[in-house]
């Protein structure tokens, strides 16, 4: 053992550390929560009514809360369902069907690195890997359960594709059909945009795609995508009554002109959501800027800036709306790092190890705080922040965060020197925080995020025989909890399915009343700890 630790550790990293890495980055946070609002919670819904539901439609359609969920496809959630029974000798369901959001997360980045290693090589694929894994707008949504999941492995089983077609191989059309399948299965229309762009414009930026091969490479992959898409239709046409319009009117609902406020807003989040991709993506062009007339590096480009259109044009400002950029941003980060000036790339080395040692140090400090009340201070704004919440040793949990502080250690100190140590520094750093947050805080976290006791009091608050429940102002999210924690399906107002309840349940503010007609008596009032959202539940003599 003593030997192994006094190893050093070869940088660039060997195929076998990448694989590692990814797989520890991709299993860590998935279980010992609950759903959390928004999307884990939607998503965990969805595969509840899959598991639940009855008819064939709650299969091929995503079904929430008893009602058609149509801003997602199926195929994601076919995958974690299939997961939550797989695994639910051992995992509860919501913790199961996460297993498909590491599965996808992990088909994400080898198929973004199979990319790179086709437009530029395998030192810069691993680079593009490593960058992905260390993109700090990516990990908290990865490991939720969100068909956007399925459609950015999607994007990058599609971009490999586009790689393969720029080298004349057919298998590329494949591929490049495949990954729009599951793009349009899992999502949608829109995040497919940045690769049909990439695609069309190829020919007119890159010599080499200029034959008849590349043509019919892209035209075969463009008839079996629209073999999918006319599939697609057909199922909603035939599941759903007037189901196609309701989902084109998603796909297109979403954008507007953008205003000032919401650019400013927008900008704000992309720069750190694709931090570090796009410093080092800006610098790889600027490092080819003599030869690009004939370099690869332009389809990349291309997708990325379709991609920042589509993320500007949204009324969504979310992280998750710049996940379509992060392929095209990785593949360029990948091959700039290569050609980082020997201080910068140092540069971009220390600046990670010491900023990762710092927050993974402030993750410890906060833990001792809530376990022993020391530091006073912050072991105080733990219990204000999540009042009631009492802390509990995991002994599992330790371990994990010991071996993951252990693992950081023995890369700064172990670790070869080399213009190459950011991108492992930076992938193995976003992996030791989010490892340790979801190890040592996971308890904490979870205590103000979980909807279960909110649920559940709500569920013996009920009377006998209470008939359906209708609801006003309630959220997706919220649905989808109160039907996993508690089993019961609201009948929204907002659609007249619920106007003869006798029950209501109303989501609105503690300082706001809910004006509620004199023939309605509240029975129940709950809410998560420290959450301005009140749920309240009334009775109609």
């Amino acid at each position: 053992m003593i030997r192994y630790l006094n190893k050093s550790i070869p940088i660039p990293l060997p195929m076998a550390g990448v694989i590692a890495l990814v797989i520890v980055y991709s299993v860590l946070g998935l279980t010992g929560h609950s759903p959390w609002k928004t999307e884990d919670a939607i998503g965990i819904g969805i595969v509840h009514e899959m598991l639940t539901g009855t008819g064939w439609t709650h299969w091929l359609v995503p079904h929430l809360a008893g009602e058609p969920y149509l801003s997602d496809g199926p195929l994601f959630y076919w995958v974690s369902t299939l997961c939550a029974k797989l695994f639910a000798f051992a995992l509860p369901v919501h913790d199961a069907a996460r297993v498909a959001s590491a599965i996808f997360l992990g088909i994400t980045i080898w198929f973004a690195r199979l990319a790179a290693v086709q437009f530029f090589g395998k030192q810069e694929g691993d680079s593009s890997a490593l960058m992905l894994v260390g993109c700090l707008g990516l990990f908290v949504h990865a490991h939720m359960v969100d068909g956007e999941n399925g459609a950015l492995a999607g994007a990058a089983i599609g971009w490999y594709g586009l790689s393969l077609s720029i080298r004349g191989r057919i298998s590329g059309a494949g591929y490049l059909a495949g990954g729009i399948t599951l793009i349009l299965w899992a999502k949608g229309i829109t995040p497919i945009i940045p690769l049909l762009v990439a695609a069309v414009v190829a020919p007119l930026l890159v010599e080499q795609c200029r034959s008849r091969r590349f043509a019919g490479t892209i035209a075969v992959a463009a008839l079996l995508s629209g073999i999918a898409l006319l599939a697609w239709i057909s199922v909603l046409a035939a599941a759903v009554p007037g189901g196609v319009d309701i989902w084109w009117a998603l796909q297109t609902n979403s954008f507007a002109m953008p205003d000032l406020d919401r650019t400013r807003e927008q900008m704000q989040l992309l720069s750190w959501a694709t931090w570090p991709l796009w410093p080092i993506a800006i610098w790889s062009l600027w490092e080819r800027r003599r030869r690009l007339k004939s370099d690869p590096s332009l389809i990349a480009v291309t997708g990325a800036v379709a991609a920042f259109g589509l993320f500007m044009a949204n009324r969504n400002v979310s992280e998750i709306v710049a996940e379509p950029m992060m392929i095209p941003l990785a593949l360029l980060a990948g091959c700039g790092f290569t050609t980082l000036r020997r201080g910068a790339a140092h540069a971009i080395s220390w600046f990670g190890a010491l900023t990762f040692t710092i927050l993974g140090g402030l993750v410890w400090l906060g833990w001792v705080a809530m376990m022993i009340g020391v530091p006073q201070q912050i072991a105080a704004n733990f219990e204000k922040l999540e009042p009631g919440h009492i802390p509990r040793f995991d002994a599992l949990a330790f371990a994990i965060a010991v071996m993951l502080t252990i693992a950081w250690a023995a890369l700064l100190i172990r670790g070869n020197r080399s213009p190459l140590k950011g991108a492992p520094i930076w992938a193995c750093g976003v992996t030791l925080i989010w490892g340790l947050t979801m190890s040592l805080w996971i308890r904490w976290i979870d205590y103000g995020k979980t909807y279960q006791p909110m649920a559940q009091s709500l569920m013996a608050a009920l009377p006998a025989n209470h008939g359906c429940i209708a609801s006003r102002n309630l959220g997706e999210a919220q649905r989808a909890a109160i039907h996993y924690h508690a089993g019961i399906v609201t009948r929204r107002l907002e659609t007249r399915a619920g106007s003869e309840c006798r029950n209501l349940l109303i989501q609105g503010s503690a300082s706001r009343p809910d004006n509620v007609s004199p023939e309605w008596h509240q029975i129940w009032q709950g809410s998560r700890p420290r959450e301005r959202e009140r749920f309240r539940l009334y009775v109609r003599e």
